[in-house]
């Protein structure tokens, strides 16, 4: 890869990040204010609102990197490092909120068809762990000149191959809560006798088989893309190829991050909205009888008063 490679194909990429992850981070930030009305109670930092908020950092993260790449036409050989720090951040951010997203998904698993490997504690740790070396990166990312530098460092290197993995590992996680959370649903539509409850069926397995499409999409082009990127750092591959172009940055970048967090994000606001709907409703057969109940024990007192007052 060399510094000359890239000018305008970076800024059209940089424009087109700051317009997809504003819109990102529009969404994500509604869902992060709305949440606790959809919550029974109102409930503040429930797995809902804490994916919305992980999201929402991680777009507000990259937007800077897409900003830089709009500006400055040598992306590659930019000595902004702080810029691509941030970008380090955001992608811990992300990998917080696909973790919530399995948890979740894990929740609404039998009890006896959950995945260890899967579970919120292996979760947890694996966050960390995750975290602490990104930390690490993220210091060591201002010891180099510029980030032609730092990406053919050892330590990137090592990092993209990490991240591969945990790309597969979490997307494997929800791909795989899905499917089984996909199988009751089928079953039960398939005995089903009510069509009201089968279009319910259809429309939750819809959305299901969406998402889990969505994901196994952009595990597998993340995981592809970051290893062609693994060679291109390579001291020991020649090629032209490089990561500069829109088409590269919507292969490696925009499906894999883009595509879930607005799936999830769309799917989850839905639910929120629902349930702000529910509870309005609740809200409004409570008043309802309780008013009614009123209207009763006032009509009664007025009878009572009729009967008591003098005839003329």
């Amino acid at each position: 890869m060399s510094c000359n490679n890239g000018g305008k194909h970076f800024r059209i990429s940089g424009i087109i990040g700051i317009v997809l992850f504003t819109i990102i981070f529009l969404i994500s930030l509604m869902g992060v204010i709305r949440t606790p009305g959809g919550e029974r109670g109102g409930r503040w930092f429930t797995p809902k609102q804490n994916f919305f908020i992980a999201i929402c950092l991680m777009a507000f993260l990259d937007e800077f990197r897409y900003w830089m790449m709009a500006i400055d036409d040598k992306y590659a050989c930019s000595s902004k490092m702080w810029v691509y720090a941030l970008h380090l951040l955001a992608n811990a951010a992300f990998f917080g909120s696909i973790s919530i997203i399995c948890s979740m998904w894990q929740n609404s698993v039998g009890s006896g068809k959950k995945t260890v490997i899967f579970s919120r504690p292996v979760l947890i740790v694996v966050n960390c762990i995750y975290l602490v070396l990104v930390l690490l990166l993220f210091g060591l990312c201002f010891t180099y000149d510029d980030l032609h530098d730092f990406f053919r460092s050892p330590a990137f290197i090592i990092y993209s191959m990490i991240t591969a993995l945990k790309n597969l590992f979490f997307f494997s996680a929800i791909v795989l809560s899905g499917l089984r959370i996909l199988r009751p649903l089928m079953e039960a539509q398939r005995h089903g006798s009510d069509d009201e409850m089968s279009s319910k069926f259809r429309g939750i397995m819809l959305k299901l088989v969406t998402l889990i499409g969505a994901c196994t999409i952009s595990a597998l082009l993340r995981f592809v893309m970051l290893c062609i990127k693994i060679a291109i750092l390579s001291e020991d591959y020649s090629s032209d190829i490089s990561f500069t172009g829109p088409e590269w940055w919507l292969l490696a970048d925009f499906i894999p991050r883009a595509l879930p967090s607005i799936g999830f994000s769309v799917i989850m606001f839905g639910s929120i909205l629902t349930g702000r709907a529910t509870e309005e409703s609740k809200r409004m057969r409570e008043e309802k009888d309780i008013g009614e109940s009123e209207l009763g024990k006032d009509g009664i007192s007025a009878m009572k008063n009729v009967n008591d007052e003098p005839m003329g």
